[in-house]
């Protein structure tokens, strides 16, 4: 601009006119800016880097609302209420309720699978779902809900104006469900069909899972399927659907939560709406209790042929060890452990965020071009909590996949964690963190699990100082302190080639970590003949 400063008062408005004409088809603005001085902006706009005239400046101003200022009060029936304000227009409003499959031990196995297909169904006041769509629709309503092993988890989003009317459905739906023959049948078919639907995909990660905690927890808790097991499906009726609803949708084993709310407000809300007695529901108190062993469920039916290309044929095994519930002192050196761990499966398209220099992609997938996938996730409940790695392959390479997670469960325990992968896993861990908490409904769940557990919440602030806190030796010792347990294996698919679970078991007590007594497929080191 200095350079060509003297010349532009030799310019006519003439000539400035036409030489606009010309660059107009090539977008003059592009242009001009170029020739405009700092602070005087393009034609007939603001300069972008001043405030906009009557805009209120927020610069700083978003700090001032933070994990740190939820309120939590307890209303006179054991409900727990949990708000966090913000400045949009939306809210969430949600309930987190202590139910699930864990809580199944004194009810038919499969009733909390039911209720999760039913919910937000008819109740006394509204005689159907779309009677509750149509009493959301005016504030922009629209419900979900999400069911664990340990949690259910009932949210409304909508605008601010409607929290009354969101309340008021979410304690119908939690308190007085109708629960009613059709809605019943709708939930069986639904469930034969996801069961049937397990059968035409490659990944089977929910059946191998519900096969390791059963493993884990025999006949208690956690260790109760989450899916309801076919063999009780048909005969699950009514009356056991609401024995359970009855004995564990309590006040008392809830909190309602608001994002976006002021606090007062839903208060009074769920004062007009919750019930302030709690019901007298026998509910279950029972406490996990881990034991360790084997579940293998044999599958040697071929895929079915969707489409063009057939699935793959696998074996899916999932190795765990007991870690630590999530208020333990070492519940985040666990998260940490998980996501330097990472995986995922081996045709991943990669990318920022993907995990792709986690251990089980650099050392696994990265190596062994048979792993079609390999996974850590550290499964964490109130009392408890199962860190497990779960792998599949080609059956015919079961012996030595069982193998590779042996061997990265020892490493774990023995191996130098180097400075960069260290740091790499916190920040990809804080990263998560933080990005969840951008979505309301997240936030909704998180608010609600730590007030279910703990009465209070934990600032995110809190959270990273806990995660950067964690050392290389920290990680080492509660791998050491996992491996002083008894394995859990699941394993689902053709596993005639799998190793025994004492076989699993030996290999664990040896300092390598090897598996011994039968011929590889595969040998580890890359070439054949036999594993040592």
């Amino acid at each position: 601009y200095n350079e060509y400063k003297s010349y532009l008062r030799y310019v006519s408005l003439a000539d400035f006119a036409g030489a606009m004409k010309k660059l107009a088809p090539i977008g003059w603005r592009r242009y001009l800016s170029f020739i405009v001085p700092k602070g005087r902006g393009v034609i007939g706009h603001p300069p972008l880097n001043e405030p906009l005239p009557g805009i209120i400046d927020t610069e700083n101003k978003v700090g001032s609302l933070s994990m740190s200022n939820t309120r939590i009060s307890t209303l006179p029936g054991g409900l727990k209420v949990a708000t966090v304000d913000n400045r949009g227009s939306m809210c969430s409003i949600g309930a987190v309720v202590s139910t699930g499959s864990r809580y199944e031990t004194n009810h038919k196995k499969g009733a909390s699978h039911f209720l999760e297909k039913i919910s937000f169904g008819s109740t006394k006041k509204f005689g159907s779902s779309d009677a509750i769509v149509e009493a959301l629709q005016q504030y922009g309503g629209m419900y979900e809900s999400q069911h664990f092993r340990d949690v259910a988890v009932y949210s409304i989003s909508c605008f601010k104006h409607g929290i009354d009317a969101a309340t008021n459905v979410l304690s119908e739906t939690l308190f007085n469900a109708q629960i009613l023959e059709e809605e019943l049948q709708e939930a069986r078919e639904s469930i034969a069909y996801e069961l049937q639907t397990f059968s035409m995909v490659a990944d089977q990660e929910p059946i191998v899972t519900d096969l390791v905690h059963e493993a884990a927890y025999p006949s208690n808790t956690v260790g109760h399927p989450k899916i309801c097991p076919l063999s009780t499906l048909p005969t699950i009726n009514r009356a056991d659907v609401i024995s359970y609803y009855k004995s564990h949708y309590l006040p008392s084993r809830m909190v309602l939560v608001g994002v976006g709310v002021d606090h007062e407000e839903l208060v009074n809300a769920a004062k007009r709406h919750f019930p302030q007695v709690d019901s007298t529901g026998e509910s279950d108190t029972s406490v996990a209790v881990y034991g360790g062993g084997h579940v293998y469920r044999n599958d040697t039916s071929a895929p079915p042929v969707i489409g063009p290309q057939e699935l793959p044929t696998l074996a899916h095994v999932s190795v765990g060890f007991e870690s630590s519930s999530h208020q333990a002192d070492d519940y985040v050196k666990y998260c940490v452990l998980n996501t330097l761990m990472g995986g995922g499966g081996s045709f991943s398209a990669g990318g920022p965020g993907k995990g792709m220099y986690t251990r089980l992609y650099l050392q696994v997938l990265n190596r062994y071009h048979w792993m079609y996938s390999a996974l850590a996730f550290n499964h964490v409940y109130d009392d408890t909590g199962i860190f497990t790695i779960t792998g599949s392959s080609h059956p015919s390479h079961s012996w030595d996949l069982v193998q590779v997670l042996i061997r990265q469960f020892k490493e774990m325990a023995t191996s130098s964690i180097e400075f960069s992968e260290l740091n790499r896993a916190k920040t990809q861990l804080k990263s998560t963190l933080l990005m969840n908490l951008e979505y309301r409904n997240i936030e909704l769940e998180d608010i609600g699990r730590q007030v279910l557990a703990a009465g209070e919440r934990k600032s995110a602030e809190e959270l990273c100082a806990m995660i950067d806190a964690v050392t290389p030796q920290d990680l080492q010792r509660i791998s050491r302190q996992m491996l002083e347990k008894q394995p859990s294996v699941g394993a689902f698919g053709d596993l005639k080639h799998i190793p025994t679970y004492e076989e699993i078991c030996a290999a664990f007590k040896r300092d390598n970590g090897e598996l011994q007594g039968r011929i590889s497929q595969f040998l580890l080191r890359g070439v054949r003949g036999k594993s040592t």
